[in-house]
């Protein structure tokens, strides 16, 4: 059984049910709430839903995807963000993929400082020829300023580089590591690494490309699983 779900204490080890949180943390009680529903098997929750503008967020155990399946054509989706085992249960198509890492990390109860976001964007500008892809400015600003104002993000913007996390009560998710390009190979990404690590605590999750796998592995990441941006076949 699928209802719509307003208190959502279910968490597990999983980087689509992170966002979920992450969106409920930034967004939740305006007009922008995602909505959110959960699966239920004998009392147990087994899927946890969110749809975020165009986009569903799918966390699930598996155990019964045609109920899901059935429920995400009913209310619609422009794409959808899940395990990619999942998507291909569900038939659908992956548009991107992802490596999902992972590091448990402890939280050092360090407040975020307040950055400027044209600085910020400027900063992660300079790693778009690793993983990092960036939406334009205008649609930049305004999200992650609300996520920063209402705790749903961690920022750091320094003469290393500059850096930016997702965040939930239960750890967060990186987007995005960026050092420019005649600062790379001393250290500085690792240490902006380090640094955020210790903003987000708990579980700490990345999506990565081939180009920087190898940079978070030497820094302790292991691999989870694979996650994708999926459409319709």
């Amino acid at each position: 059984m699928i209802t719509l779900s307003e208190n959502l204490s279910f968490y597990k080890k999983d980087i689509a049910l992170a966002h979920i949180h992450s969106l409920k943390v930034a967004f939740g009680g305006t007009v922008l709430a995602p909505e959110i529903w959960v699966q239920t098997e004998e009392n147990e929750v087994c899927s946890v839903l969110a749809r975020f503008g165009g986009r569903i967020y799918i966390y699930s155990d598996k155990k019964n995807l045609g109920e899901i399946k059935e429920f995400i054509n009913l209310i619609g989706f422009s794409e959808i963000f899940c395990d990619k085992e999942v998507a291909l249960e569900l038939d659908l198509k992956p548009k991107k993929e992802f490596s999902v890492l992972f590091l448990r990390a402890e939280q050092r109860q360090k407040q975020t400082e307040q950055v400027s976001l044209s600085a910020l964007y400027k900063g992660l500008k300079a790693g778009e020829d690793g993983d990092i892809v960036l939406p334009s400015f205008d649609e930049f600003a305004p999200d992650v300023s609300h996520r920063l104002r209402h705790g749903g993000a961690a920022a750091i913007v320094n003469e290393k580089g500059s850096a930016l996390a997702f965040l939930s009560p239960y750890g967060g998710i990186i987007n995005g590591i960026s050092v420019e390009n005649e600062k790379r190979g001393k250290g500085f990404g690792s240490s902006l690494l380090f640094e955020l690590c210790e903003l987000i605590g708990q579980d700490i999750f990345v999506c990565s490309g081939k180009k920087a796998l190898e940079f978070y592995i030497k820094n302790g990441f292991s691999f989870l699983n694979n996650a994708v941006i999926a459409r319709r076949n």
